[in-house]
């Protein structure tokens, strides 16, 4: 009975020490610790204080991709990096050395991808002192600055917050390289088909991000983040020399979850005859009246235009108006119609069987994701936020991102979804009374312009240390439509067209959401920060939306035909064996 009571004391005191062990047996999160101890109790330069707040964040990238180009051997490729970047502050939560956003100062710097205590520590304290430095002289600026402004019901710089330790065990990248690299190249085969095509690629991204977050408040933090994504693109010219192109991406947080051979082939022969059909689709006029967002395409609508004003919510001192938020005075007022609801929820995991990419457990702050309610009912209730204190609440709600308030997954639903028959009525009623037989309708918009044969559109999150964020504003133009019909009301067929582009388009247009389907899907978007995450939202029909015809300059197409188009005419007279 002893040695069985004893046998079940020990087994239990190794549960509840494995993170223990776990951080003892982690040279990184070691380092990264003891340089914390050091600093704050020996970092001061002359007669400044010594800091009152320090953190570190390790942050290692293990990649893998593979891509082909017309059914080519797969190039391969494998990156593994590591950035460290501390934040160094003087003062006190009430008033201190930050200026939001400005704790990172770009004091960053590539480490070892080794598990080399010295290497890591060493890289900790040179950063540290640097960043000490540019404290003191953020809070002496500060200082003047208050001396020489009146800043009227000025907040505390930063909120007091619960210490928090998860360390999840350290994984690597698993999966099958050789049956994904053969994917890839069939795959990209499939576009010999399409002779008409200029560009296609097709890529493999496998990545896992890890994490290590030591802060002298006792928070201590390892995780990791996968993501297999698998990209497709092409581009063609219209005869008039215009530039169309489209792509694909399928992501998912494992190899099991990502879809078989037969699926992704659909995928891939659906982008290019969609390529194919747009180059000679006729060129749009330009549009006034209703418009039906469907699928991605009211995803990115929403990403690019409302989702960035759920963000960035916080006080600046000598803002400018780039940097206000236009909806922070108007938490309690609609912005949105009655039966349309908006939730933010890092940690959710899956929706309608679709794996979300994009959520986290801890922000960059340490601080646990909360589930926010932003819209109820069409009234706005808040805001993501960091630990910079806003005056709607003085607690972080775990939604940071390089110290600033950022949204994760949100989830746009209706309480009241429109029947096709419904929807029917309402597109009939709006077009006559805008004077017009058809209506617009837009399932595709560009995601990144410029972007469709990066290798990787899924942005390096260790990047160039430098953090871009879409900044709110109560109007902005988004990027133009891939693809847009013509859905003709006397008979509903579609007719594809080709060379919008939005206006300058306000937050109006959500206020004039007239109805919803009841089609809600997950959709991958990519926000200026380039952090890919999925936004859930049915289709919407908006009332009046302005979009013009392109302006761009149009080179003019090949002289001679593609090569692919020559061998194509060359089987075709060859005659049957």
């Amino acid at each position: 009975m002893k040695k069985t009571l004893l046998s079940a004391l020990v087994i239990l005191n190794l549960i509840w020490c494995a993170p223990v062990f776990a951080e003892q047996d982690d040279p990184v999160m070691k380092a990264l610790q003891d340089e914390t101890d050091r600093s704050m109790k020996l970092l001061h330069l002359d007669s400044h204080a010594l800091p009152y707040f320090v953190s570190f964040e390790v942050k290692e990238v293990d990649q893998r991709s593979c891509f082909s180009i017309l059914g080519s051997p797969a190039v391969i490729q494998h990156l593994r990096e590591r950035i460290l970047e501390p934040i160094v502050k003087i003062g006190s939560h009430n008033f201190d050395s930050s200026f939001p956003s400005v704790d990172r100062h770009g004091h960053y710097a590539y480490i070892t991808s080794d598990d080399d205590y010295n290497a890591v520590r060493r890289a900790a304290w040179k950063e540290a002192d640097q960043c000490y430095k540019y404290a003191i002289t953020g809070l002496e600026w500060k200082k003047a600055y208050l001396v020489q402004n009146n800043v009227p019901d000025r907040l505390p710089d930063w909120t007091k917050e619960k210490a928090t330790v998860s360390i999840d065990p350290k994984e690597t990248i698993s999966i099958d390289e050789q049956k994904w690299c053969k994917i890839v190249e069939q795959l990209s085969a499939i576009f010999k088909n399409y002779p008409t095509l200029q560009k296609s690629k097709v890529i493999l991204i496998v990545r896992r991000v890890t994490r290590w977050y030591v802060n002298s408040e006792g928070t201590r933090i390892r995780d990791s983040r996968p993501l297999i994504s698998l990209n497709i693109w092409a581009t063609a010219q219209a005869p008039d020399g215009m530039p169309v192109s489209d792509h694909d991406v399928v992501a998912a947080l494992d190899e099991k979850s990502m879809p078989d051979y037969d699926h992704l082939k659909n995928i891939t022969e659906n982008l290019a005859k969609r390529v194919s059909d747009l180059r000679l689709a006729p060129k749009a006029d330009e549009y006034c009246g209703p418009v039906l967002l469907e699928g991605q395409g009211a995803a990115e609508f929403f990403s690019q235009l409302m989702a960035p004003n759920f963000d960035l919510a916080e006080e600046y001192l000598a803002s400018n108006d780039h940097w206000r938020n236009p909806l922070k005075k108007l938490v309690g007022h609609k912005i949105m119609p009655k039966f349309i609801s908006v939730v933010d929820d890092p940690q959710a995991t899956e929706f309608k069987g679709t794996s979300l990419i994009g959520g986290y457990k801890f922000d960059d702050e340490g601080i646990p994701g909360e589930k926010l309610e932003l819209v109820d009912n069409g009234v706005l209730k808040g805001f993501c936020q960091s630990r910079v204190p806003t005056k709607h609440s003085a607690k972080s709600n775990g939604h940071s991102q390089g110290g600033l308030g950022v949204h994760s997954i949100i989830n746009v639903s209706s309480s009241k979804s429109a029947s096709p028959e419904e929807l029917k009525g309402r597109i009939q009623e709006l077009a006559t009374e805008a004077g017009l037989d058809y209506i617009l309708v837009i399932p595709r918009l560009c995601v990144c312009k410029g972007y469709f044969f990066a290798e990787d559109p899924f942005e390096s999150p260790i990047g160039d240390g430098v953090r871009h964020y879409d900044c709110p504003d109560y109007s902005a133009q988004p990027t133009d439509p891939i693809v847009a019909y013509r859905l003709y009301l006397k008979d509903g067929h579609r007719e594809l067209v080709r060379g919008l582009e939005f206006t300058e388009t306000s937050l109006r247009a959500f206020r004039d959401i007239d109805c919803t389907l009841d089609d809600a899907q997950a959709y991958l978007v990519e926000p200026d920060d380039h952090n890919t995450r999925h936004l859930i939202t049915p289709s919407y029909l908006v009332r009046e939306l302005v979009l013009t015809q392109a302006k761009s300059e149009n080179t003019a197409p090949p002289q001679l035909p593609g090569p692919l188009a020559l061998q194509a005419d060359v089987q075709k007279a060859q005659p049957d064996k």
